[in-house]
Protein backbone atom coordinates (compact mmCIF):
# COMPACT_ATOMS: atom_id res chain seq x y z
CA UNK A 1 0.00 0.00 0.00
CA UNK A 2 1.42 3.38 -1.01
CA UNK A 3 1.35 6.51 1.63
CA UNK A 4 -0.79 8.45 -0.34
CA UNK A 5 -3.38 4.97 0.35
CA UNK A 6 -2.73 4.75 3.71
CA UNK A 7 -2.91 8.19 4.23
CA UNK A 8 -7.09 7.66 2.94
CA UNK A 9 -7.34 4.78 4.60
CA UNK A 10 -6.21 6.33 8.03
CA UNK A 11 -8.25 9.39 7.41
CA UNK A 12 -11.65 7.44 6.19
CA UNK A 13 -11.35 4.65 8.53
CA UNK A 14 -9.25 5.58 11.60
CA UNK A 15 -10.72 9.38 12.00
CA UNK A 16 -13.81 8.97 10.80
CA UNK A 17 -13.69 11.54 8.39
CA UNK A 18 -16.50 11.66 5.51
CA UNK A 19 -14.08 13.08 2.99
CA UNK A 20 -10.10 13.72 2.12
CA UNK A 21 -8.12 14.84 -0.67
CA UNK A 22 -4.90 15.93 -1.51
CA UNK A 23 -3.13 18.76 -3.24
CA UNK A 24 -0.14 20.05 -4.05
CA UNK A 25 1.34 22.88 -2.81
CA UNK A 26 1.53 24.95 -6.44
CA UNK A 27 -2.00 25.05 -6.78
CA UNK A 28 -2.24 27.28 -3.52
CA UNK A 29 0.61 29.60 -5.19
CA UNK A 30 -2.21 32.38 -5.59
CA UNK A 31 -2.40 32.68 -2.02
CA UNK A 32 -1.38 35.84 -0.43
CA UNK A 33 2.21 36.07 1.80
CA UNK A 34 1.72 34.08 4.96
CA UNK A 35 -1.00 32.27 3.75
CA UNK A 36 0.85 29.89 1.81
CA UNK A 37 1.41 26.29 3.00
CA UNK A 38 5.18 26.67 2.48
CA UNK A 39 4.82 29.88 4.88
CA UNK A 40 4.15 27.79 7.65
CA UNK A 41 6.44 24.69 7.11
CA UNK A 42 9.14 25.54 4.81
CA UNK A 43 9.83 23.00 2.09
CA UNK A 44 6.05 21.59 2.07
CA UNK A 45 5.04 20.00 -0.96
CA UNK A 46 1.46 18.83 0.12
CA UNK A 47 -1.68 19.47 1.88
CA UNK A 48 -4.38 16.61 2.77
CA UNK A 49 -7.40 18.09 3.19
CA UNK A 50 -10.77 16.32 5.54
CA UNK A 51 -14.03 16.76 6.13
CA UNK A 52 -16.70 15.70 8.18
CA UNK A 53 -20.18 16.27 7.13
CA UNK A 54 -22.49 17.96 9.42
CA UNK A 55 -25.39 15.87 11.46
CA UNK A 56 -28.17 16.52 9.58
CA UNK A 57 -30.26 16.42 12.73
CA UNK A 58 -28.09 19.48 13.72
CA UNK A 59 -29.04 21.51 10.79
CA UNK A 60 -32.86 20.77 11.14
CA UNK A 61 -32.96 23.01 14.04
CA UNK A 62 -31.94 25.96 11.95
CA UNK A 63 -35.33 26.00 9.83
CA UNK A 64 -37.23 24.89 13.79
CA UNK A 65 -35.30 28.58 15.15
CA UNK A 66 -36.72 30.66 12.08
CA UNK A 67 -39.38 28.94 10.82
CA UNK A 68 -41.17 27.88 13.71
CA UNK A 69 -40.02 30.19 16.63
CA UNK A 70 -37.95 28.24 18.53
CA UNK A 71 -35.19 29.85 19.11
CA UNK A 72 -33.65 28.06 21.85
CA UNK A 73 -33.71 25.05 18.74
CA UNK A 74 -30.46 27.50 17.32
CA UNK A 75 -28.03 26.09 20.05
CA UNK A 76 -28.11 22.67 19.07
CA UNK A 77 -26.73 23.63 15.43
CA UNK A 78 -24.22 26.11 17.22
CA UNK A 79 -22.76 23.45 18.83
CA UNK A 80 -22.91 20.12 16.68
CA UNK A 81 -23.46 21.73 13.51
CA UNK A 82 -20.54 24.61 14.23
CA UNK A 83 -18.84 25.18 17.56
CA UNK A 84 -18.50 22.27 19.12
CA UNK A 85 -18.49 18.68 17.63
CA UNK A 86 -17.31 19.09 14.16
CA UNK A 87 -14.67 21.55 14.51
CA UNK A 88 -12.95 19.87 17.59
CA UNK A 89 -13.34 16.44 16.01
CA UNK A 90 -11.64 18.08 12.51
CA UNK A 91 -8.60 19.62 15.10
CA UNK A 92 -7.82 16.47 16.58
CA UNK A 93 -8.23 14.54 13.38
CA UNK A 94 -5.42 16.71 12.17
CA UNK A 95 -3.25 16.35 14.89
CA UNK A 96 -3.45 12.76 14.68
CA UNK A 97 -2.86 12.68 10.73
CA UNK A 98 0.13 15.02 11.80
CA UNK A 99 1.53 12.23 14.39
CA UNK A 100 0.70 9.35 11.77
CA UNK A 101 3.02 11.06 9.07
CA UNK A 102 5.85 12.21 11.80
CA UNK A 103 5.95 8.59 13.19
CA UNK A 104 6.82 7.62 9.22
CA UNK A 105 9.97 10.18 9.63
CA UNK A 106 7.55 13.29 7.18
CA UNK A 107 7.37 16.20 9.34
CA UNK A 108 3.52 17.85 9.14
CA UNK A 109 2.12 20.90 10.23
CA UNK A 110 -1.65 20.17 11.87
CA UNK A 111 -3.87 23.60 11.30
CA UNK A 112 -6.95 23.83 13.37
CA UNK A 113 -10.14 24.88 12.46
CA UNK A 114 -13.02 26.93 13.72
CA UNK A 115 -13.21 28.78 17.06
CA UNK A 116 -9.81 28.47 18.77
CA UNK A 117 -8.43 28.82 15.64
CA UNK A 118 -6.63 32.41 16.84
CA UNK A 119 -7.12 33.52 13.03
CA UNK A 120 -4.86 30.68 11.25
CA UNK A 121 -3.35 32.35 8.03
CA UNK A 122 -4.89 29.69 5.92
CA UNK A 123 -7.83 28.83 4.18
CA UNK A 124 -9.09 25.62 4.65
CA UNK A 125 -11.70 26.04 1.62
CA UNK A 126 -9.64 26.85 -1.01
CA UNK A 127 -7.55 24.07 0.11
CA UNK A 128 -10.31 21.91 -0.23
CA UNK A 129 -11.43 23.11 -3.93
CA UNK A 130 -7.32 22.64 -4.80
CA UNK A 131 -7.61 19.13 -3.17
CA UNK A 132 -10.79 18.16 -5.63
CA UNK A 133 -13.40 17.87 -3.14
CA UNK A 134 -15.75 20.54 -4.33
CA UNK A 135 -16.12 23.84 -5.56
CA UNK A 136 -17.28 27.65 -4.74
CA UNK A 137 -20.95 28.09 -4.39
CA UNK A 138 -22.02 31.95 -4.69
CA UNK A 139 -21.95 31.53 -0.84
CA UNK A 140 -18.03 31.63 -1.24
CA UNK A 141 -18.55 28.18 0.69
CA UNK A 142 -17.55 24.96 -1.02
CA UNK A 143 -20.07 22.76 -1.84
CA UNK A 144 -19.73 19.12 -2.51
CA UNK A 145 -21.41 16.54 -4.96
CA UNK A 146 -22.96 14.59 -1.65
CA UNK A 147 -23.14 16.85 1.02
CA UNK A 148 -23.58 20.32 -0.38
CA UNK A 149 -22.12 22.92 2.09
CA UNK A 150 -22.91 20.75 4.69
CA UNK A 151 -19.51 19.72 5.56
CA UNK A 152 -16.18 21.27 7.36
CA UNK A 153 -12.58 21.04 6.59
CA UNK A 154 -9.15 20.62 7.57
CA UNK A 155 -5.78 20.78 6.34
CA UNK A 156 -2.61 19.38 7.30
CA UNK A 157 0.72 20.63 5.50
CA UNK A 158 3.39 18.21 4.54
CA UNK A 159 6.80 17.96 3.28
CA UNK A 160 5.67 14.35 1.67
CA UNK A 161 5.86 14.98 -1.70
CA UNK A 162 1.67 13.28 -2.87
CA UNK A 163 0.30 12.60 -5.92
CA UNK A 164 -2.41 15.24 -6.02
CA UNK A 165 -5.97 14.46 -6.60
CA UNK A 166 -7.46 15.68 -9.55
CA UNK A 167 -9.90 19.15 -9.34
CA UNK A 168 -13.42 18.56 -9.45
CA UNK A 169 -14.60 17.94 -13.14
CA UNK A 170 -18.30 16.58 -12.73
CA UNK A 171 -21.47 19.07 -13.37
CA UNK A 172 -21.72 22.23 -12.41
CA UNK A 173 -22.67 22.39 -8.59
CA UNK A 174 -23.87 25.80 -8.08
CA UNK A 175 -25.97 26.91 -10.73
CA UNK A 176 -26.64 30.57 -8.99
CA UNK A 177 -29.70 30.18 -7.35
CA UNK A 178 -29.30 32.81 -4.96
CA UNK A 179 -30.92 31.11 -2.20
CA UNK A 180 -28.20 31.76 -0.64
CA UNK A 181 -28.88 36.05 -1.21
CA UNK A 182 -31.94 35.72 -0.36
CA UNK A 183 -32.06 33.54 2.71
CA UNK A 184 -29.44 35.30 4.77
CA UNK A 185 -31.02 37.76 6.95
CA UNK A 186 -28.31 40.40 7.23
CA UNK A 187 -27.74 41.09 3.36
CA UNK A 188 -23.92 40.02 3.40
CA UNK A 189 -23.94 37.82 0.29
CA UNK A 190 -23.93 40.64 -2.85
CA UNK A 191 -25.85 39.13 -5.33
CA UNK A 192 -23.89 41.06 -8.45
CA UNK A 193 -20.60 41.45 -7.28
CA UNK A 194 -18.31 38.81 -7.24
CA UNK A 195 -14.29 37.47 -6.00
CA UNK A 196 -12.56 35.06 -8.33
CA UNK A 197 -9.55 33.16 -7.66
CA UNK A 198 -6.83 30.89 -10.01
CA UNK A 199 -6.03 27.15 -8.85
CA UNK A 200 -4.71 24.60 -10.79
CA UNK A 201 -5.02 26.33 -14.18
CA UNK A 202 -8.94 27.04 -13.57
CA UNK A 203 -11.06 30.07 -12.38
CA UNK A 204 -13.25 29.91 -10.02
CA UNK A 205 -15.81 32.23 -8.94
CA UNK A 206 -18.09 33.34 -6.05
CA UNK A 207 -20.02 36.18 -4.90
CA UNK A 208 -18.41 38.64 -2.75
CA UNK A 209 -19.43 38.46 0.97
CA UNK A 210 -19.18 41.11 3.27
CA UNK A 211 -17.52 39.36 6.58
CA UNK A 212 -18.47 42.26 9.17
CA UNK A 213 -22.01 42.14 7.99
CA UNK A 214 -21.98 38.20 8.18
CA UNK A 215 -21.06 38.21 11.32
CA UNK A 216 -23.53 40.77 13.13
CA UNK A 217 -25.85 37.40 11.59
CA UNK A 218 -23.89 35.17 13.24
CA UNK A 219 -23.10 36.70 16.38
CA UNK A 220 -26.73 37.42 17.20
CA UNK A 221 -26.36 41.42 17.24
CA UNK A 222 -29.78 41.70 15.56
CA UNK A 223 -33.23 40.80 15.38
CA UNK A 224 -32.50 39.54 12.18
CA UNK A 225 -30.93 36.46 13.02
CA UNK A 226 -32.27 35.80 16.56
CA UNK A 227 -30.72 38.41 18.30
CA UNK A 228 -32.66 39.68 21.68
CA UNK A 229 -31.87 42.70 20.79
CA UNK A 230 -30.78 45.68 17.51
CA UNK A 231 -27.36 47.22 18.58
CA UNK A 232 -26.53 50.01 17.51
CA UNK A 233 -24.32 48.78 14.05
CA UNK A 234 -24.00 50.78 10.90
CA UNK A 235 -25.70 49.70 7.62
CA UNK A 236 -22.47 49.14 6.27
CA UNK A 237 -20.11 47.95 9.46
CA UNK A 238 -16.72 47.67 9.48
CA UNK A 239 -14.44 45.03 12.06
CA UNK A 240 -14.18 47.61 14.85
CA UNK A 241 -18.20 48.57 14.48
CA UNK A 242 -18.95 44.86 15.22
CA UNK A 243 -16.18 44.95 18.41
CA UNK A 244 -18.10 47.49 19.68
CA UNK A 245 -20.89 45.94 19.69
CA UNK A 246 -19.59 42.21 21.04
CA UNK A 247 -17.82 44.88 24.00
CA UNK A 248 -21.40 46.55 24.73
CA UNK A 249 -22.89 42.71 24.91
CA UNK A 250 -19.80 41.92 27.62
CA UNK A 251 -20.50 44.68 29.57
CA UNK A 252 -23.92 44.63 30.10
CA UNK A 253 -24.34 41.19 30.90
CA UNK A 254 -21.27 41.43 33.58
CA UNK A 255 -23.24 44.44 34.67
CA UNK A 256 -26.74 42.73 35.14
CA UNK A 257 -24.98 39.22 36.15
CA UNK A 258 -26.99 37.40 34.04
CA UNK A 259 -26.17 34.37 31.51
CA UNK A 260 -24.73 35.17 28.43
CA UNK A 261 -27.42 33.92 26.74
CA UNK A 262 -27.53 36.93 23.77
CA UNK A 263 -24.83 35.20 22.75
CA UNK A 264 -25.36 32.11 23.14
CA UNK A 265 -24.76 29.88 20.28
CA UNK A 266 -23.84 30.09 16.23
CA UNK A 267 -26.86 32.48 14.91
CA UNK A 268 -27.18 31.94 11.94
CA UNK A 269 -26.34 29.45 9.58
CA UNK A 270 -29.11 29.49 6.55
CA UNK A 271 -27.02 29.74 3.66
CA UNK A 272 -25.76 26.15 4.33
CA UNK A 273 -28.68 24.92 5.54
CA UNK A 274 -31.30 26.12 2.96
CA UNK A 275 -28.56 25.69 -0.31
CA UNK A 276 -29.78 22.82 -2.39
CA UNK A 277 -27.39 21.30 -3.63
CA UNK A 278 -26.20 17.89 -2.09
CA UNK A 279 -27.70 14.36 -2.29
CA UNK A 280 -29.12 15.04 1.17
CA UNK A 281 -31.65 17.42 -0.55
CA UNK A 282 -32.27 15.40 -3.37
CA UNK A 283 -33.43 12.28 -0.92
CA UNK A 284 -35.24 14.76 1.31
CA UNK A 285 -33.48 14.70 3.97
CA UNK A 286 -33.61 18.17 4.93
CA UNK A 287 -36.95 19.86 5.12
CA UNK A 288 -37.14 23.93 5.54
CA UNK A 289 -40.10 26.44 3.70
CA UNK A 290 -41.21 24.47 0.75
CA UNK A 291 -40.08 27.94 -1.38
CA UNK A 292 -37.18 26.92 -1.07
Amino acid sequence: MTLREQIREYALTTLEMDLVGITDVDRLSGAPPGYRPQDLLPGARSVIVMAVRLPLGAVQTIYRAHEDGLRHAQCIYGTHGYALTPNYHLKFAAYRMARFLEKQGLIATSLPSGPGSGGTPFSHRHAAVAAGLGEFGWSGIVVTPDYGPRVRFVSVITRAELEPDPLYSGPPLCDRCDICVDVCPVGAISPVESRSVEMGGRVYEYGKVHYAKCRVGTEGLTTKSLGFKDLPIPDDPTWEDVDAARRDIDKRQLNEVILPVDRATWYCGRCLAYCPIGSDKELGMLEGLSSY
